[in-house]
């Protein structure tokens, strides 16, 4: 029977993986360790510790390997998941017919929701790994749940109605975005989904600009200045 790495190895392997660690920072650490031989597979520990860290896209495809062989000391996907990451609603199914999104949030239970004013807001953790998560629900521009791990302290200061600053502003769900993702391209220019969010963006920052709405939705000028129009009516 192979021995399996410590729980800090484990999550330090997975922090590379995923791409929250830095490759000659990831590269420096493998260095130090013993005993990850076995539990990697000797070609796979081989790989880790020979390869051009500098190369990117050695990188990708270590991380890929890495990945792979660490699904199967998992039993959960929120090791998988970015410290900062976007869950597609939906995409492409894998192998089994599942959705991303299914397995992520199979093993997930909603601790606290905002509730109205914040509809798209909630944190939820793992009942297998009990790994945090704030959540930001985004169906109008991105189709796509926005996460980011927190911590218990952070959840108990949610709980007091004290929540965390990330997702707290719709724009601000709308700045993460554009950051992981880019926005979708709607076939009527009117929208409602595109409104909507003008409509609560202008509410939230009355002073927010026509440039930045068009950013923040990847929209024209032009078309952005069309819906603030109209949402001014």
């Amino acid at each position: 029977m192979s021995s399996a790495p410590t729980p800090e190895q484990l999550a330090s392997l997975w922090a590379f993986a995923r791409g929250d660690t830095a490759p000659i920072e990831f590269e420096a650490w493998l260095l130090t360790q013993a005993g990850l031989e076995e539990p990697l597979g000797n070609a796979l520990h081989w790989d880790l510790t020979s390869s051009r860290y500098d190369q990117r896209e050695e990188v990708w495809r270590l991380r890929g390997a890495l990945a792979e062989k660490l699904q199967q000391l998992s039993t959960c996907a929120c090791p998988s998941i970015r410290n900062l990451d976007a869950i597609d609603m939906g995409g492409e199914p894998d192998a089994d017919g599942h959705f991303r999104s299914d397995r992520v949030f199979a093993s997930l239970e909603q601790a606290v929701a905002f509730g109205p004013d914040k509809y798209w807001l909630s944190i939820s953790r793992c009942g297998t790994c009990q790994t945090v998560w704030l959540i930001a629900q985004e169906e109008r521009v991105f189709d796509v749940f926005f996460v980011q791990r927190i911590g218990e302290a952070e959840l108990a200061k949610a709980r007091a109605g004290h929540w965390p600053e990330r997702f707290l502003t719709y724009e601000d769900v709308l700045i993460v975005g554009n950051i992981l993702r880019r926005p979708c391209r709607f076939l009527d220019p009117m929208a409602g989904s595109l409104q909507w969010t003008v409509k609560d963006l202008l509410v939230e920052r009355p002073t927010i600009s026509v440039g930045e709405i068009g950013k923040l939705l990847g929209l024209t000028g032009e078309h952005a200045r069309d819906l603030v129009r109209k949402a001014r009516a």
